[in-house]
């Protein structure tokens, strides 16, 4: 009898190795995940934005509590006339470099003072807003106006009214058949002479018509006409 020929037995060692190749390949491919690499710069910048946001904030913060007393316009007042007390009032601003207020502190030296322009209510008194003395303003000229009583109207003129001198006829003369050369100006202030009892009315008015104004004068036929009150009234 012939005997079979004698079958080959693979090694253990052979059998593990053939399994897990075969594992392997049955294994889904996984990728592994992309290493995120850090940027320094962007790091940096990131720290100095909150940075700066922060004193930012605190800026704003600190700006806004640093409040300062400052004085304001309580009446209307307007160019030419007095400013007392009870035109002004208190207000309190944030400082801010861009304006220029007086400060509360100053306010008694402020009163007394003329204004040197119209100062409306809720506004801020500066430098500019005030003066020892009324000055014309450029293109004006200012002319003193001597007159009586009797030229004058029954209420007091103040500074900042306007009025209209008026050309008057001679005593012997009819009254004028047309309406009377006039001019208009602004009063700056009024005083008395305590000797003679006239009335001496200081006016601006454009410096085109100060010369007429002043030949009028100077032959004592005029009269002063209240147009309109200063502030309006």
């Amino acid at each position: 009898m012939m005997s079979s020929p004698p079958t080959h037995q693979p090694a253990p060692d052979q059998l593990d190795d053939d399994f897990e190749i075969a594992e392997a390949k049955l294994e889904p491919a996984v990728a592994a995940p992309p290493k995120q690499r850090r940027r320094p710069a962007l790091i940096g910048l990131g720290v100095a934005l909150v940075a700066l946001g922060g004193l930012g904030a605190a800026w704003l913060a600190t700006s806004m509590s640093e409040t300062v007393d400052v004085i304001a316009v309580r009446e209307d007042v307007a160019r030419g006339e007095q400013i007392t007390e009870d035109d002004l009032t208190r207000a309190s601003i944030n400082a801010d470099p861009a304006l220029d207020p007086i400060p509360e502190t100053r306010r008694s030296e402020v009163v007394g003072q003329y204004a040197s322009v119209d100062l409306a209510a809720g506004t801020l008194v500066t430098e500019n807003s005030f003066s020892g003395s009324i000055q014309p303003a450029e293109g004006e000229s200012m002319v003193g106006v001597a007159v009586t009583t009797a030229q004058l109207p029954s209420e007091p003129l103040r500074p900042g009214d306007t009025v209209r001198i008026v050309d008057t006829p001679n005593p012997q003369d009819d009254p004028p058949g047309s309406t009377p050369d006039s001019i208009e100006a602004t009063v700056v202030s009024t005083s008395v002479d305590p000797e003679t009892g006239q009335r001496m009315v200081n006016v601006v008015l454009p410096e085109v018509r100060a010369p007429d104004l002043a030949a009028r004068v100077a032959t004592g036929r005029i009269v002063v006409i209240l147009m309109s009150r200063a502030g309006g009234e």
